[in-house]
């Protein structure tokens, strides 16, 4: 009978969002339905704020014959701590790692010498081979699509999977592997809520469009759940877990229009009492005011539309192509229909000027957006985007040592015209100029799902207020 662990990697910060690990989630869920008698454990940790050693010691204690890990890039580092933990615990058993940063530089993250495999892309079949064949010992790693390894002393990468796994044969991700409510009274991908009690949701995986800076894991062909699929799933989840708020966290839920119509209708008809809440993976340029007040019926209170950049000249350049005019009007659709709408921004890119800088945070202080959020591009490796920085004569951060750096809240480096301690002061005065309109204020507090919250956001306000001082 064999028996895995399952490691969603991460550290804490100030401005940490918690949401259920759907990634190893799924996964497990997959591979159990797969593999008769398997055990599985999931250890999440950043939710249970642990040390590497206190996974690594958790890990071990569950006798597994394979632990697997997950991380984005700017987690590299935990990602490291933790396969380097259990091997001075355990040298033998076999440490295998999947997700964003083991995807895009597979090659550099088999540098690592604790790690045994990695896992290149979407992981479900090519882990089930995995523990098929080279853990029960009936194979060998060669075989296997979309696997990387250590032959001789050489890094060896395979080939990709062509194979996709069909998103309505994965089960509900494994929500009895995990503590669900302890996620309840943390702060949440998208930070507001109405109801307390929520699980998180990804019905489709991938987008055709090519935006430069996505790790684009799962390809660009889109795949997606059956609306008859994603509404079951959503009564298991109240049914078994007491959910009452959904957050989808798809790349592009709403490319297929009839699927989100099927998906909001069938909401009514099967009497499913949610509110939900796209704290991204919403394309707002494509979005209709049909679409929204089928979304409004359905339950939802909050769409978040990305729209990065207000710069003509770098929705090219990164091809994102957002119609930035129609991109205006979908957030007064949404606004009228009393849905709060909050926003993506993207500063800092390579060669980006003052001026286009400047376009895109008066966007956001001119627009009927109730919230927003401003990140500075952190081109990562294995990204078009990296590339396209290296081109042009910049460079990236792309270590482990400087994996902390890696990710959206501070300037990493100068790639753009601005200097980055200048580009960070423009921020900080555009988000307080932003959240301190008498006119803004009024709108949000209008609308705001949870009055009770509002105490809880108003400090973490002036937490994250007080790091622009460092």
């Amino acid at each position: 009978m064999a028996r895995i662990v399952l490691v969603k990697a991460g550290y804490r910060s100030v401005r940490q969002h918690y949401a259920p690990p759907l990634g190893v989630m799924s996964l497990a869920a997959f591979l159990r339905d797969r593999v008769p008698g398997l055990e599985i454990k999931i250890i999440d940790m950043l939710q249970r704020d642990m040390s590497a050693q206190s996974v690594a010691k958790e890990a071990l204690e569950f006798e597994p014959d394979l632990v697997g890990l997950s991380a984005m890039s700017y987690e590299a580092r935990d990602m490291a701590d933790v396969s380097a933990a259990v091997k001075r615990l355990k040298l033998e058993v076999p440490v295998v790692a999947g997700g964003p940063h083991a995807s895009t530089a597979p090659d550099k993250a088999l540098l690592d010498p604790n790690l045994d495999y990695v896992v290149k892309g979407e992981g479900e079949i090519t882990t089930l081979e995995l523990i098929e064949r080279v853990v029960a010992g009936q194979g060998s790693p060669g075989e296997i699509e979309g696997l990387g390894y250590k032959s001789g002393g050489e890094i060896v990468v395979n080939k990709p999977r062509e194979e996709t796994v069909d998103l309505d044969a994965i089960p509900l991700p494994a929500y009895d592997l995990i503590d669900l409510e302890a996620y309840w009274d943390l702060p949440r991908f998208g930070t507001t809520y109405a109801r307390k009690q929520y699980a998180s949701l990804a019905t489709s995986r991938s987008c055709p469009y090519r935006c430069t800076y996505c790790h684009r894991i799962f390809g660009t062909k889109f795949r997606a759940q059956s609306a008859d699929k994603v509404l079951s799933d959503m009564a298991e989840l109240r049914d078994r877990f007491g959910v009452r708020e959904i957050l989808f966290v798809d790349d592009c839920f709403n490319l297929k229009k009839k699927r989100l119509v099927d998906i909001c209708d069938g909401v009514a008809e099967r009497g499913l009492d949610f509110t939900i809440a796209f704290p991204n993976g919403i394309r707002g340029d494509i979005m209709t005011p049909e679409l929204l007040g089928k979304l409004k019926k359905a339950g939802t209170y909050r769409i978040t539309y990305a729209v990065e950049t207000a710069s003509p000249r770098l929705q090219k350049f990164i091809k994102k192509h957002v119609q930035l005019e129609k991109l205006k009007k979908v957030i007064e659709w949404t606004d009228r229909l009393d849905i709060m709408v909050d926003g993506f921004f993207m500063v800092g890119f390579p060669g980006e000027t003052e001026a286009e800088i400047d376009l895109t945070l008066d966007y956001a202080l001119e627009s009927r957006l109730h919230t927003a959020n401003f990140w500075f591009v952190t081109p990562f490796k294995g990204t078009e985007l990296y590339e396209q920085a290296r081109e042009m004569g910049l460079t990236p951060v792309e270590t482990e040592e400087d994996a902390e750096a890696m990710h959206y809240f501070d300037p990493a480096t100068d790639l753009s015209e601005v200097p980055a301690a200048v580009l960070k002061k423009k921020v900080q005065r555009t988000f307080l100029r932003f959240y301190l309109s008498p006119w803004r204020v009024w709108r949000i507090a209008r609308l705001f799902p949870n009055k009770a919250q509002l105490p809880e956001l108003f400090i973490r306000f002036l937490k994250i207020s007080a790091t622009w001082k460092s």
